[in-house]
């Protein structure tokens, strides 16, 4: 399994329909021509919609416009298939990845409230196709359905890939064992469940089966009678892959390099966590209804368990939502990522306003910006233009240096011509533009960023959408990163201290098989040396898997190494056969000669 987070440029022409709900044609020409950066800075110039999807090659686009708790309007542009040149409708579907996340939650929790769930039990008293393998983790503590939505279970597994068109697709259960055809890990618990929060949509894999398994119907079936078809969101479907008759309405993928999803679009029976497919006026339409539950006046679910779905467990996740104290209230909001699809929802905890946008390509900082163009157009609390002021001078040298990001990654902070810079291993370097009262923010990024003083030196801090803050200490002068080593060529050396880092905790995330394979990949574009040195390290500590040996492969084979790519999808193959992408990746290679 490849799962890869990056971008790339295009140049695409746009044509646009629109179905606006309000004559405010006003207020849509300047979401148009003002999309922004994560934070806007007093000075910022807005970018157009043409020059942004031309920018990072995004075909098209839906976007849906809530306010009053209505639709306002919603509009299409681009095209749902650059190879047709078929333009996006109003019936166009798009993959909302991991917005299947929060739609599936809403499920759960009606259930709940019908008695056919709870909350707090052991997950495998509802489970009867396949129950979650104890070990010495859950001895104690079981894991629950609450903490399968919040991400605070436990489990493994953090995204999934898909499968391409023709590629056998595994049912339910055998994704969770990880057993073949699935391409992707067993879901097991490998910490303390009810702990904090790590994503998880092996999770939500789970909660898909406890619900299938307490009501004795499909998936598919029980959101369509739960949720889909009362809210009248007559162009969403979890079916996966997609119906015949479905099929003729939906988008084609391109990913973040800018080539076209292989056979369009992947199929995910990992519904619960990315397979929901629709349009952004019925994503609307759920978010509307999250709402209008919040303040009581829904029908399909009460106020109590409206404000628990919506309530953090921890880093600012509540059971489906990312929320975020932003203003005077807040927001809930859910991003989503399916090969070659994204999208995001954002809507506001009290007044009756959002926003959702839906892309056929990986592209999510365009998301950011357009959803930043509604929130600045309608002045939604908490979104504002910020004052750009002069760094204390003493904090120019007092927080520069080195912080330890985590096991594997150390970020620096740098001063020059009076301004500071955080750049991640392989990265570029992001200003962090000082707003006063200790907080700098980034264009790129929506979290403040604050320095504080601690009895071990200074800290970097993040500040969570909760307002918790998430703390990195400087390191020494002259300790190294893992990744240091790495960029440094001393392969060995960085596997010696990665190899003692895990001897001291077993358990860390940040050394785990998935994490260091989407690290890995997610630095191929811009650090090509330290992808595969990630990547090689991953097949040192984790020889048996397949998956590791396949994305060094990929890896080399994006670079141009074609015997590298070669030999290590073979020591794919040695260890799993069928691994249907290194199946793919040798033939192609094989093919080309």
């Amino acid at each position: 399994m490849k799962i890869i987070r990056f971008f790339a440029l295009g140049i695409l022409s746009i044509c646009a329909s629109s179905w606006a709900i309000s004559s405010d044609e006003a207020k849509i020409a300047a979401v148009e021509n003002g999309l922004l950066p994560a934070n806007v800075f007093k000075g910022d110039k807005p970018w157009t919609l043409q020059e942004r999807m031309q920018h990072y090659g995004v075909p098209g686009v839906s976007i849906a416009v809530i306010r009053d708790f209505k639709v306002s309007w919603y509009k299409t542009y681009g095209l749902a298939d650059r190879e047709t040149g078929e333009p996006v409708v109003a019936t166009t579907l798009f993959q909302a990845g991991s917005v299947s996340k929060p739609v599936a939650a809403f499920g759960a929790l009606q259930l709940v409230e019908a008695g056919q769930l709870t909350l707090d039990s052991d997950v495998n008293s509802t489970l009867v196709s396949w129950k979650l393998p104890d070990n010495e983790f859950t001895t104690e503590n079981k894991v629950t359905l609450r903490q399968l939505l919040s991400h605070t279970g436990g489990l493994t597994v953090h995204g999934f890939g898909g499968y391409a068109a023709g590629d056998p697709v595994p049912d339910i259960v055998q994704v969770l064992n990880g057993t073949p055809p699935a391409n992707s890990a067993p879901v097991i618990v490998d910490k303390a469940p009810g702990g904090s929060f790590r994503y998880s949509g092996g999770g939500y894999t789970a909660a898909q089966l406890m619900m299938s398994d307490a009501t004795g119907k499909s998936f598919p079936a029980l959101m369509d009678e739960l949720l889909i078809k009362p809210l009248g969101m007559s162009r969403s479907t979890y079916e996966q892959p997609l119906p015949a008759e479905w099929l003729k309405h939906a988008a084609a993928g391109v990913l973040p390099d800018g080539s076209a999803v292989a056979g369009k679009r992947h199929t995910y029976p990992e519904m619960a966590a990315a397979g929901l497919w629709s349009t952004a006026e019925d994503l609307a339409l759920f978010a509307i209804e999250m709402q209008k539950a919040l303040k009581g006046e829904s029908q399909l679910m009460n106020k109590e368990l409206a404000h628990t779905m919506t309530s953090p467990v921890d880093s600012g996740y509540a059971l489906g939502w990312g929320v975020s104290a932003r203003g005077e209230s807040g927001y809930f909001s859910h991003g989503g990522w399916d090969e070659g699809f994204c999208t995001q929802l954002t809507a506001h905890l009290d007044n009756g306003f959002g926003v959702v946008v839906m892309i056929n390509s990986n592209h999510p900082a365009f998301l950011d910006e357009l959803v930043n163009a509604v929130a600045h157009t309608y002045s939604w609390d908490g979104y504002q233009v910020n004052d750009v002021l002069p760094i204390p001078q003493d904090w120019l040298t007092k927080y520069s240096g080195r912080y330890r990001y985590n096991a594997m990654l150390a970020l620096s902070v740098t001063s020059e011509h009076g301004k500071l810079f955080v750049t991640y291993p392989g990265g570029k370097p992001q200003e962090l533009v000082y707003t006063g009262d200790g907080r700098f923010l980034r264009r790129e990024r929506a979290a403040p960023i604050v320095f504080s003083d601690t009895e071990n030196g200074p800290a970097f801090n993040f500040v969570l959408g909760d307002g918790e803050r998430q703390s990195h200490n400087r390191l020494a002068n002259d300790a190294q990163s893992p990744s240091d080593l790495l960029i440094a060529g001393r392969y060995e050396g960085a596997l010696v201290a990665i190899r003692s880092a895990l001897a001291e905790n077993p358990g860390e995330e940040s050394l785990s098989e998935g994490y260091l394979n989407g690290l890995g990949l997610n630095s191929l574009t811009e650090s090509p040396a330290l992808a595969i040195g990630i990547l090689r390290i991953n097949t040192d500590l984790y020889p048996q898997s397949a998956n590791t040996w396949d994305s060094l492969a990929y890896a080399y084979q994006n670079t141009g190494n074609r015997d590298k790519a070669v030999e290590h999808y073979r020591n794919a193959l040695k260890r799993d056969p069928e691994f249907a992408s290194a199946l793919k990746g040798l033939a192609e290679l094989e093919d080309a000669q």
